[in-house]
């Protein structure tokens, strides 16, 4: 069999008519005039962040635990052959920073880097803690989009290797829009509210038995996105090539791109209605 693979043009379709991140930037830009209604579009944006962690994570041990699926055939000793930790470690690679940010001197999971990032904006616009929880408001849209997230990355499921390599196309799509998604509300949010952003930036943030920076959370995922598509990326060429199923590649290719396609109709539906 001819070995497939998925390149940026596999998914330049797909990412060309997506409008998801269009509506992510109109819903902060509009959010911006009025307090609450920032907190509000903030929240929901972390609650539906706090989704992939677990998802990530679930992936990567289904990964890992197929030995028989991934393995290198130019290995002449059975017992040597298996790879599938080798293609789980290019997606746990991300889930090792949602659970323990690795530019920090203590063990800050970006869960609560994010829970700090709204707490601190909170305490900038003059809402306590008592108030702030008044406030709040995620929507059923944000625990409908969660859940979404999580069957899009099998969690509780036993997954068929259709759905295994769905899970992978659906994290590709997670990391390279994320990556759009975080420089689109940084720019927003320096543009719009720069003084609150320099507070944010010199605020700690006591949270978790912890002082945590509360601009933090949004700062590092401007960079840190790319790192995590090129290792998804990576291993799905991985899975691709070390991948000794029964059905033909291009099959899996197309399970691939299709996870794809379902992270871009998730998200976009999200984003449209993150502002209600």
């Amino acid at each position: 069999m001819a070995q497939a693979s998925i390149g940026r043009a596999d998914l330049d379709s797909v990412l060309k008519s997506h409008e998801g991140n269009a509506a992510l930037r109109a819903a902060f830009e509009a959010a911006c005039a009025e307090p609450k209604a920032l907190l509000n579009v903030l929240a929901r944006y972390i609650q539906f962040n706090s989704a992939f962690g677990a998802g990530l994570a679930n992936l990567s041990g289904e990964i890992a635990a197929r030995q028989g699926l991934f393995r290198d055939k130019d290995e002449v000793v059975t017992i040597l052959q298996d790879r599938a930790s080798e293609v789980a470690a290019d997606f746990f690679h991300a889930a090792v920073d949602e659970f323990d940010d690795r530019a920090t001197p203590w063990r800050d999971t970006h869960r609560t880097l994010a829970q700090a990032c709204l707490k601190g904006m909170g305490g900038y616009f003059g809402f306590s803690p008592a108030q702030l929880k008044d406030v709040l408001d995620p929507g059923s849209a944000t625990a409908d989009a969660m859940t979404r997230v999580w069957e899009g990355y099998g969690v509780g499921e036993k997954l068929s290797d259709e759905r295994l390599f769905s899970g992978m196309g659906f994290h590709v799509g997670s990391e390279i829009l994320a990556d759009q998604e975080f420089t689109l509300i940084d720019q927003v949010l320096r543009a719009k509210l720069p003084e609150m952003v320099q507070a944010l930036k010199n605020m700690r943030v006591e949270f978790s038995h912890e002082k945590h920076n509360a601009y933090y959370w949004i700062f590092i995922h401007t960079s840190v996105e790319a790192d995590h598509f090129d290792a998804a990326l990576a291993g799905v060429n991985n899975a691709l090539g070390f991948y000794t199923g029964k059905d033909a590649p291009e099959s899996v290719k197309g399970w691939i791109l299709d996870g794809f396609r379902s992270f871009a109709r998730v998200q976009g539906e999200f984003m449209s209605a993150l502002a209600r």
